[in-house]
């Protein structure tokens, strides 16, 4: 017949099975951290032998550096005074506070090979053999440490590579001394991560005619750049051919191309673009729209035109040809590119009163300089938001004509 359960509460046996059989290492020292009673799961973290470690210390038996380096027992080190242990020990021996989860990073030599282990420890001040001592509480984070550290390694390299990538999408928006006769022009990207699916430039295709355009690719992160910089090299591709042979490319064959090359099925992803050229003489307005944000003119005077072409989205695979609209812009009217990102972002509303939030800030802005003007809608929607980041990426690419 068995014993009960009280029996085998207050047997030795019991509590001898119990603390054996658990995974945290328990020992008793006292305030010289010379080990009094210790568990299975202590002999199996330092890999030792239950007859090297009574009368001895911690650090001796442990094989820490501190007590290996300078032949000393715990306590009597140079370091010891620095050591987690200790500081977590004597509290609980002398003022019988009780310390709970501290952290402890330390070489030990075990079997005469040194290791680095990471350690959490409790301690709990308790009376035993008629004596004060410490019940010291042990569990191995080793393991789970470095699979923590591996993770970080690889996060910081991924944070190296995205910041790289990031680097490389700035170096494909237009350059920051750009001059072009008969306008004046600026921009602002800002993506919500590292790297983000808008992108826009500005081209000289031949002495009076230039173009912009503005695109934002369905999704954001790393695949979303990708296609965007293909997209890029596709159109500068594009813009160098017609610099070199004369031959031009009217907005809606440019949005034809782009829709062959781009099919869904090839990148997986859509994306929309809005494309405009101008006529440095003239002041001609062409441009299409695969559904992007319809492009603006803000007139010299203030007032906000809305140019409403608007085609399906680069890789939605309707098999149909994409159009063009024609506007004609006067000395000091701007021409206004941007994403949908710009106006979700312009204040906590989403895009259908940010839309308006942002109408109103062209209007009144637009008697700033250009630059002002882009910089001054940037900084109204970080308002707006209260210093909230951005959820999307936001771009604006304007050209005022001036002639």
């Amino acid at each position: 017949m068995g014993n009960d359960i009280k029996d085998l509460k207050d047997s030795s046996v019991f509590l001898n099975l119990l603390l054996d059989n658990i995974d945290s290492a328990i020992l008793v020292v006292d305030d010289n951290l010379d080990i009094h009673q210790f568990n299975a799961s202590f002999l199996d973290l330092f890999d030792c032998t239950p007859d090297c470690i009574l009368d001895r210390s911690f650090g001796q038996v442990s094989g820490c550096v501190n007590a290996v380096t300078e032949n000393s027992a715990c306590g009597n080190t140079t370091k010891c005074r620095f050591c987690e242990l200790h500081n977590a020990i004597f509290p609980a021996h002398s003022e019988q506070i009780q310390q709970d989860k501290q952290f402890l990073e330390r070489t030990f030599y075990i079997n005469g090979v040194p290791v680095l282990k990471h350690l959490t420890l409790r301690t709990r001040a308790i009376r035993f053999r008629g004596r004060r001592m410490t019940l010291v509480i042990i569990n191995d984070i080793s393991e789970s440490e470095r699979q923590k550290r591996k993770l970080e390694e690889r996060q910081a390299g991924i944070e190296h590579e995205l910041r790289a990538a990031a680097d490389l999408q700035k170096s494909l928006l237009p350059d920051e001394n750009l001059h072009i006769p008969n306008t004046i022009t600026a921009w602002r990207f800002e993506p919500c991560r590292h790297v983000g699916g808008d992108l826009f430039q500005i081209y000289r295709d031949s002495d009076d005619t230039v173009s912009a355009y503005a695109l934002d690719v369905c999704g954001h992160g790393i695949h979303a750049a990708f296609v965007a910089v293909t997209v890029s090299q596709f159109l500068s591709s594009l813009h160098s051919r017609m610099r070199l042979t004369g031959k031009r490319f009217s907005p809606e064959q440019v949005m034809n191309r782009l829709d062959k090359a781009f099919p869904m099925d090839r990148f997986d992803c859509f994306f929309s673009i809005a494309y405009a050229t101008l006529n440095l003489k003239t002041g001609a307005l062409v441009y299409s729209n695969a559904g992007h944000m319809p492009p603006l003119i803000l007139r010299a005077d203030g007032k906000l035109d809305t140019l409403h072409r608007h085609d399906a989205v680069i890789g939605a695979g309707f098999d149909r040809s994409f159009g063009q609209n024609e506007d004609t812009l006067k000395s000091g009217d701007r021409l206004i590119l941007y994403t949908d990102g710009l106006v979700e972002n312009f204040g906590r509303d989403g895009e259908r009163y940010g839309k308006y939030k942002f109408y109103k800030a062209l209007h009144q802005m637009h008697h700033l300089s250009l630059a002002e003007l882009v910089n001054g809608v940037f900084d109204r929607s970080h308002g707006l938001r209260e210093g909230q980041p951005p959820t999307d990426d936001m771009s604006l690419v304007a050209i005022e004509y001036s002639v």
